[in-house]
């Protein structure tokens, strides 16, 4: 009898490996599918996130299908393999592939035991081939079949890589939760650092992280990365990579992460936008070796940018406590605006092109009941500088985004035309739409054209121009007025365009012509075609930011264009350059009269100094040589402005989304509006002394007929001749009797103005 059982166990036994040896070469031989081979293993490539760099280095976005970065082996931190190897597999050095020892505990625990806790016995090679090749369902047999799969994988990877490229591969291939693959792009997302820099503490979380990447995700629920944390480094120390005392110091500490998602809110996002089309079209006139075109979102291209970090975050920070400010005011002066007709009709008009609007009519819904529905007040998804509670019904939420300021910012290297700051509207992912390419009234920027075009045609800085208020009866009775409303006298070229003063600009429009002024401002890059009216000569054509920050680059360059790129240099995953920007070898000409573009130069110079842009230097105390001008369009519906020196130029625009929808007076101008936003980026102290150097550089000696033609007072009084002839000379002359005219009297009542202009004494309460 117990020879029989003995027999029967045996000829079970005999069978079970014999079915199990069966089963493995059914496997092993593709009856479940094929296998990848040598020849594939060796071929391993994986989908990987194009990163964009900035000028100094740091990671400002990613293209991608996949957000994983691979990083080399050299550049894993010590802690974090041992991390690995001491939570993962313990005998990673000792087996090749399949830790047999693992397998029996798992087998006995398992299926003898019935203990579920005790771990899937896989090593670091198999957890690798189940990232590589996603296991696949064979039914009650799923697990079996994946099981023996990975371990034939974990066997060819051992025969193929080294320990090392095993771990590199395996760190590059797991991964992390929220869409993160690999540990390069888990260090970047979590901790804000390159794999490099990450410490003992940091490693252990995201090693931690692998049991279960959601629930030991640590900024979603630090309490269990806490406690899964100390559970990696007490396997640390009994592996003996920890000592007691390094155990209970670091066990002790919080979970401390930096996230961010530059995915989800990338506050470069209006440049990566730029830069990704910028790429695409460089990328097609190159190939790869075999042929084929390169894929930004997966080859893992090393995107190399013009964009300076310090300049950018500077810029977005500034732009932010500013527009704070201003909108506090706005809210305040919204209260009343919004009851106007025409304000009421946009809100209509912004509904009615909503997908709810179109659903609701589209159902048969009537008119009164879709009223109701965009009255429903409820919690929504918008953007706003502070975090605040809403209850907003849709018509509110409308409102919201109507009365809401918006900024943009642009800054170019006036050497070479690379792209420093680049800020393209308040947020990318609530408000896509670009303000640095979109057009708008640009206001007294541009009488810096019509001086330009005066100097051109022979005027002279110091001569004098009649600011005597005058009615275009030509042109429907058209009469500009000064921002002051002041009348007579007469002003300098110097001091018309340093005090932004309207009546002499138009009369030097009158003196030009439009066909002088036309090819001025197409020579300067404004090739948009003039209207032929004098209202011209106060900005009431619409450009874009980028558009007028480039024109004003030969007043900082004296008279030479640049051109403006965003892309440095374009390298393959492991570095070798595919594209690099090279500035152009052609001699450059200058756009205009050299001594004429010096003269601007001045001139724009003056409006710092002693203009409409003095806080520039006063408040905000600029440091160097600064130029620029400021505007602001008809009753502060835009504010501009545009500051340089020899080496930077800064645009920055303010207003709401649309031109009816003005700013309050007391905050409107663009000294008060615009130039702070340039102010706060000049003023701060960098780190970088490049950036210092830059914002205080100074402009190359002016030559000493060009100081000497611009040495002469901004304005001076009529005097009684000149009243006297001026009376009998004119066609076209003032109501009010001869007294009245000599000695003065009240003024006409009060007309449309080309521009309200900018009162230094505006102030935001």
């Amino acid at each position: 009898m117990i020879r029989k059982l003995i027999i029967f166990i045996v000829f079970s036994v005999f069978l079970g490996a014999l079915g199990i040896a069966s089963f493995i070469g059914l496997v092993y031989i593709g009856a479940f599918g094929p296998i990848a081979n040598k020849q594939e293993l060796t071929e391993i490539k994986q989908a990987q996130a194009s990163v964009v760099y900035s000028a100094d280095d740091k990671i400002i976005g990613k293209f991608f299908h996949t957000n994983r970065t691979n990083v080399a082996f050299k550049k894993l931190p010590k802690n974090l393999i041992n991390a690995l190897i001491a939570t993962e597999d313990a005998r990673f050095y000792e087996h090749n592939g399949i830790d047999k020892v693992a397998m029996l505990r798992v087998l006995f625990k398992t299926i003898l035991l019935g203990d579920a806790s005790s771990g899937g016995g896989s090593t670091i090679s198999q957890q690798l081939a189940k990232n590589l090749f996603k296991r696949k369902d064979f039914g009650i047999l799923s697990m079996p079949v994946n099981k023996t799969k990975e371990a034939i994988l974990a066997n060819r990877l051992e025969s193929i890589y080294t320990k090392q490229e095993i771990l590199s591969l395996y760190f590059n291939t797991v991964p992390f939760g929220e869409g993160v693959y690999g540990i390069e792009s888990a260090s970047q997302r979590y901790f804000s650092v390159p794999v490099n820099k990450l410490n003992l503490e940091q490693s252990a979380i995201l090693v931690g992280m692998l049991k279960a990447n959601t629930y030991y995700n640590p900024r979603q629920h630090p309490d269990h990365a806490f406690k899964r944390r100390n559970t990696v480094l007490f396997q640390m120390k009994k592996a003996g990579f920890l000592n007691d005392d390094e155990y209970l110091k670091h066990s002790k500490d919080s979970v401390n992460i930096q996230y961010s998602n530059l995915v989800i809110e990338n506050p470069n996002g209006y440049f990566l936008k730029q830069v990704r089309s910028k790429a695409d079209l460089i990328l097609k006139d190159f190939e790869k070796k075999d042929g084929s075109a390169w894929e930004i979102e997966n080859d893992g291209l090393i995107i190399e940018t013009t964009l300076v970090s310090a300049l950018q975050e500077t810029a977005l920070e500034t732009r932010k406590a500013h527009l704070i400010k201003l909108q506090k005011s706005m809210d305040s002066y919204w209260n009343i605006l919004k009851y106007k007709k025409n304000i009421q009709n946009i809100i209509q008009k912004e509904w009615q092109q909503t997908r709810k609007y179109k659903r609701y009519k589209n159902a048969g819904l009537s008119n009164a009941a879709i009223k109701d529905s965009s009255n429903i007040k409820q919690k929504r998804l918008i953007f706003n500088w502070e975090d605040k509670d809403n209850n907003y019904s849709e018509l509110d939420s409308i409102g919201h985004y109507l009365k809401m300021i918006n900024t943009a910012i642009y800054g170019v290297n006036t050497h070479n035309g690379a792209v420093e700051i680049y800020v393209g509207g308040n947020n990318f992912e609530f408000l896509p739409y670009n303000l640095i390419t979109s057009e708008r009234q640009v206001a007294s920027t541009f009488k810096p054209i019509v001086y330009t075009a005066a100097l051109e045609d022979g005027e002279k800085p110091c001569d004098w121009i009649n600011n005597e208020v005058k009615t275009y009866t030509d042109y429907d009775d058209w009469k500009p007025e000064n921002y002051d409303h002041s009348d007579g006298g007469y002003y300098t070229m110097v001091g018309a365009l340093a005090k932004s003063v309207n009546v002499p600009t138009v009369a030097t429009y009158f003196k030009v012509g439009a066909d002088k002024l036309q090819e001025t401002a197409s020579a300067l890059g404004l090739d948009k075609e003039l209207k032929r009216v004098p209202s011209t000569a106060l900005g009431t054509t619409n450009y874009s930011l980028q558009t007028i920050v480039h024109a004003y680059i030969p007043f900082a360059t004296r008279g030479y264009k640049v051109d403006p790129y965003y892309i440095t240099a374009i390298k393959d995953a492991k570095g070798n350059i595919i594209y690099q920007h090279k500035d152009s070898q052609e001699e450059k000409e200058p756009v205009l009269d050299i001594k004429t573009m010096e003269t601007m130069q001045l001139l724009l110079k003056g409006v710092v100094d002693k203009g409409t842009a003095v806080r520039l230097k006063s408040q905000y105390g600029a440091k160097g040589d600064w130029a620029g001008k400021t505007g602001t369009s008809q009753d502060y519906s835009d504010s501009w402005f545009i500051g340089f020196n020899s080496d930077i130029i800064i645009g920055s625009w303010v207003g709401c989304k649309y031109p009816s929808i003005h700013l309050p007076s007391k905050i409107g101008g663009g000294s008060v509006a615009a130039l702070p936003i340039i102010g706060g980026i000049v003023s701060k102290n960098y780190e970088d002394t490049n950036i210092n150097q830059q914002l205080s550089a100074g402009f190359p000696a002016f030559d000493e007929d060009i100081l000497s033609s611009c040495d002469c007072e901004f304005y001076r009084e009529e005097n009684t001749f000149e009243k006297i002839f001026d009376l009998f000379d004119k066609k076209k002359k003032k109501k009010g009797n001869f007294f009245t005219r000599l000695f003065g009297g009240n003024k006409e009542e009060e007309g449309e103005e080309g521009e309200e202009g900018e009162e230094e004494k505006d102030s935001i309460e």
